[in-house]
């Protein structure tokens, strides 16, 4: 049975921070029919916030593994959204089981496009978007992006730099792989670098460490209770400054493009301090990325859609670490629209739909994220929030801990306590801005 909605007279609500365009700078987007529906797969509070009031009340249904809702409490969040209409229980992660759907949703209202709501979702968002006839990913492109061992093989085929790598089963994998090292241990079909570790060396004891960290990796509220398949890789430790590649893509073709520069904690545990876009670069190092992400896009044969890839900036050039097949987190997509004055959600909503798009060629500011850290401990006091609201360019000083709460070392994306966003003219700016408002909170732990 689906979780339905119950209407209520409250206001329809906007994107908190998108902008509207420039008029030279127009992104033509196109509301759903009021008789269609937009089909997610995973649920996205985020992105359902986002485009809350600008698609139709009750437009959108969202399918969602059943241990998920349960878990994540989402019985009743067809009430918290006015575009949304229900959510249905489905398996989706690892399985085939949403397709089983396809002819419901179809005979019930129109199905104008497929999201992939989280990365878990995307191959089950392409297979059901093939299944009704619309765009997407495609079945394969999406499989790929969701397993870093066929991530390697398709685009080393495709003349995509890559590190060296291999798949591992076990520690004595690691060890012989890493010949004493340095070497990056992680999950092949995970997120969020969970599981992902660099070792500066390598020795039986270490690899044993590594590996048991690594497959025992857990995710309580993102997996159903159900066993899934999870595989492993040992790969090359590259060394060089880290990007992002954010790319709408329609029937192949590169529509939309941006490089984020991208900043990660020290240590074992290569998680995202913050990012800044569009990253300063020169030009060759500008088309250097510009045909990565081509390439990537051919070598995996993906089609319509959004792609977030990962890159290390070798001596040799962009070398692939890893890519998602939908919008990234870390606020990202917030920072785009920032910088942009796009509405990429909607856009893409546009996209799968088979809907014409306009987008603009070149950002009109720069946007940067910082999240916040605090000593691992009990926290005892949160201050000087207010104090970073006020100060110039800051669009979002948001700290998700509070007193009482515990605060974990950083191993995750999931372990952060919150962050502070800033816009400016320039990328010197705008990053003085960031690191001023991060500055100006104090989250102190016993």
């Amino acid at each position: 049975m689906s979780t339905a909605r119950h209407r209520s007279p409250t206001p329809k609500r906007g994107t908190a921070h998108a902008p509207a365009p420039a008029h030279d700078q127009e992104v033509a987007m196109t509301a759903p029919a009021p008789d269609a529906q937009v089909v997610f797969v995973g649920y996205n509070a985020a992105y359902l916030r986002a485009i809350d009031g600008s698609v139709p009340s009750g437009s959108v249904v969202v399918i969602e593994e059943p241990d998920i809702i349960r878990k994540r409490e989402l019985q009743d969040a067809a009430g918290r959204f006015d575009c949304l209409d229900r959510i249905v229980p489905a398996d989706y992660q690892q399985s085939a089981g949403a397709l089983d759907l396809a002819a419901e949703l179809s005979a019930a209202r129109p199905v104008a496009a497929v999201v992939p709501g989280l990365e878990y979702a995307v191959p089950a968002a392409a297979a059901l978007a093939e299944k009704l006839g619309l765009p997407g990913a495609t079945e394969a492109a999406a499989q790929a992006l969701r397993d870093k061992v066929r991530l390697r093989e398709v685009t080393a085929a495709g003349g995509v730099r890559n590190p060296r790598w291999r798949e591992v089963h076990g520690p004595a994998d690691i060890l012989d792989f890493a010949d004493g090292g340095p070497v990056v241990v992680k999950p092949a079909n995970r997120q969020a670098s969970v599981g992902v570790q660099l070792l500066d060396s390598v020795d039986a004891t270490t690899a044993a460490r590594a590996w048991q960290r690594t497959s025992s990796a857990a995710e309580y509220e993102q997996v159903p209770d159900r066993p899934l398949a999870w595989r492993f890789l040992a790969e090359e430790r590259l060394h060089g400054p880290e990007y992002s590649v954010e790319a709408l893509v329609r029937q192949g073709e590169i529509v939309f493009e941006n490089v984020t520069a991208k900043t990660v904690v020290p240590g074992p545990y290569p998680v995202e301090l913050g990012h800044l876009l569009p990253a300063p670069l020169d030009e060759d190092i500008q088309s250097a990325f510009a045909a990565a992400i081509r390439a990537l896009v051919a070598a995996t044969g993906f089609e319509t859609g959004i792609l977030h890839a990962e890159w290390i900036l070798t001596e040799s050039g962009p070398t692939l670490v890893e890519c998602a097949g939908r919008c990234p987190g870390d606020h990202l997509i917030d920072l785009v629209d920032l910088a942009y004055g796009t509405r990429i959600r909607l856009t893409l909503i546009d996209l799968l739909a088979g809907r014409p798009v306009g987008l603009p060629r070149s950002a009109r500011q720069t946007s940067a994220i910082r999240f916040l850290a605090a000593e691992p401990g009990t926290v005892c006091e949160v201050s000087g929030v207010d104090t970073a609201r006020r100060l110039p360019g800051v669009q979002v000083a948001e700290v998700d801990v509070e007193a009482g709460q515990e605060v974990r070392p950083w191993a995750s994306s999931w372990d952060r306590a919150g962050h502070v966003i800033a816009t400016g003219p320039d990328a010197q700016t705008t990053r003085r801005r960031v690191l001023d408002a991060d500055a100006a909170i104090r989250i102190a732990t016993d």
